[in-house]
């Protein structure tokens, strides 16, 4: 546990957080601090969508790192995420915040799945971040998520040694409550 009455908030904490909502409504508001100012936080990026712009909804693959990019026919390209990332300005938001300044991607209910695979890569890769420490579930048997989590995040990375130097180990993750 640290001390914080040896060690100051500034050192802490950064000056900017970032909240990249996967999801397509407003749960993550539910995870900002009360009290903090908004110069402390970057706005929540619904890097996805939000419900209440449903035109701006992204659906579709984001696994670009694969062969179905390299074919000749546009349809197929339709739904890939990469393509729909330019009708608006979210990922340019989450590259202006990851260009920055240092970060750390704190992983809550996302499996890490092949289908934002190209994003994951992304951030998980880019020179600015420091760790990425996944939050696991506890199963109904007692068993927890946290191997199945660190295995589809390493699949989001083409370096493995880059990959065991940024992930967190068990040891120092934490359960989601219920």
């Amino acid at each position: 546990m640290i001390d914080k009455n040896i060690i100051p908030d500034s050192l802490l904490y950064p000056n900017r957080l970032l909240l990249l909502n996967f999801n397509y409504t407003h749960t993550a508001d539910l995870y900002i601090p009360q009290g903090k100012t908004k110069e402390y936080w970057f706005p929540i990026n619904h890097i996805h969508g939000d419900l209440e712009k449903p035109d701006d909804i992204i659906f579709g693959n984001g696994d670009e790192l694969s062969e179905l990019v390299k074919l000749y026919n546009n349809e197929h390209l339709r739904n890939i995420k990469s393509t729909k990332y330019l009708e608006t300005d979210n990922y340019r938001k989450m590259l202006t915040f990851i260009n920055s300044t240092p970060y750390q991607v704190y992983i809550m209910g996302h499996s890490c799945g092949n289908s934002d695979r190209t994003l994951l890569n992304t951030l998980f890769e880019h020179k600015n971040c420091i760790s990425i420490k996944p939050f696991y579930y506890i199963k109904e048997d007692g068993s927890d998520n946290y191997l199945e989590i660190i295995q589809n995040i390493s699949r989001n990375f083409t370096d493995m040694k880059l990959m065991r130097d940024r992930v967190v180990n068990k040891t120092y993750c934490e359960r989601l409550l219920d």
